[in-house]
């Protein structure tokens, strides 16, 4: 499954007032990643065998890294990047999961400034939810091009509930 760009979309699928008041729930309101979500999305590397993998949070304009493994560099240093370049903010824009087995391959993607300053060429995530609304995404990628299957997604989608528990944990309920 390769979907477009968020621009396939109705402009206001980030910009609804209710789902971003949903996001402002979980937003991370201390430096640092609590350790049970580091704990988690570590666990999730691992278990398919990820080099990076990522809990986000999409803002009208930007994501929001709030936990992630294998990620350094300026994008740790920066903690997200612009929404227009996350494969997760289309993740959140179509609530749907995303596979994206070449990020060379898909016109979507090949041209996105995150693909080409970081080397990404596969992403498979599914979005996290929080009362109705798509949040964020529990997504991993690599380096190598088709690293990902729908297995893969399968697996975030069953894993996914449980980022959001430990995001609303750390905020405290």
């Amino acid at each position: 499954m390769v979907l477009g760009s968020c621009s396939d979309t109705p402009v206001d699928a980030l910009t609804r007032p209710e789902r971003l008041e949903a996001v402002a729930r979980l937003l991370p309101r201390t430096a640092g990643t609590p350790a049970a979500l580091q704990q988690f999305i570590d666990h999730v590397a691992g278990v398919l065998g990820a080099p990076c993998a990522g809990v986000s949070l999409i803002l009208a304009n930007a994501g929001v890294l709030t936990a992630t493994h294998g990620v350094g560099g300026w994008l740790a240093d920066a903690g997200g990047m612009p929404a227009e370049w996350a494969p997760c903010a289309t993740v959140v824009c179509r609530d749907a999961p995303l596979l994206v087995a070449d990020t060379h391959d898909d016109p979507a993607h090949i041209a996105n400034p995150l693909v080409m300053i970081t080397g990404v060429r596969s992403y498979a995530g599914v979005p996290l939810h929080l009362v109705g609304q798509a949040v964020g995404s529990l997504c991993v990628l690599s380096g190598l091009p088709g690293a990902f299957t729908e297995a893969h997604l399968d697996v975030l989608v069953a894993l996914a509930p449980r980022a959001v528990e430990l995001m609303r944990d750390a905020m405290g309920g």
